[in-house]
């Protein structure tokens, strides 16, 4: 299995199927809410963020409610923060989190909404929002568009919304699509190409390392 290319675990938890990555420390999952769900309060010991990205879904951080809609506000919740929540509609609900143990002494608990921004390695129209522990971006990466060369000290997990893209990472190349993710560890060299004829829609969650 590869490192930069993980490949997923099929967990299902009452009307909700996940898929579980493991990326290192950091645990990505994605996950398909069924209409009618509920997803109890719960706590851990790993600081935990998550976006809808389609659907609304009622989210509940120590006893805080907010309406998540597609690609417009992530949730954070510390160590040891109760969370959960519930899909009140009638179609299912696509969304994804990222725990990890973060070594914070916080009991965050927030949303925070995306605002407008520009990609400082592309300069292509994003959106961004920043956390305690992480910050996520997404970008529009149009047709036959490259994302340059980056290496930082910061690990990054990215996802595909639409379409596909090409990948490199170390030195090793894979296309990923929807329901797939990459993983570049931090002082690692890595790139996209978008070789496709539509726009392609890149969520980045990069995350300070830490050993």
């Amino acid at each position: 299995m590869s490192k930069f290319f993980p490949s997923y675990q099929n967990i299902k938890v009452s009307n909700i199927d996940i898929a579980a990555f493991q990326c290192q420390d950091i645990v990505f999952q994605f996950a398909c809410i069924a209409p009618g769900a509920c997803f109890p309060l719960h706590q851990h010991s790993e600081s935990q963020m998550g976006m809808v990205i389609s659907g609304n879904l009622e989210m509940n951080v120590n006893g805080k409610k907010e309406f998540l809609n597609p690609l417009q506000q992530v949730y954070s919740a510390g160590s040891e923060v109760p969370h959960g929540s519930v899909n009140y509609s009638d179609e299912s609900i696509f969304c994804f989190d990222v725990k990890r143990l973060t070594h914070l002494s916080t009991n965050e608990a927030v949303f925070i909404d995306l605002k407008p921004t520009l990609d400082q390695i592309t300069n292509f129209p994003s959106y961004i929002a920043v956390g305690s522990w992480f910050t996520t971006i997404i970008t529009q990466i149009p047709p036959g568009e490259k994302t340059s060369n980056q290496q930082s000290d910061s690990e990054e997990i990215g996802v595909i919304i639409d379409g596909k893209m090409m990948i490199n990472i170390g030195g090793e190349q894979q296309e990923i699509k929807r329901g797939e993710i990459y993983y570049a560890p931090a002082d690692v060299i890595h790139s996209g190409y978008n070789s496709a004829s539509e726009t392609v829609t890149l969520i980045k969650i990069v995350l300070p390392h830490h050993s």
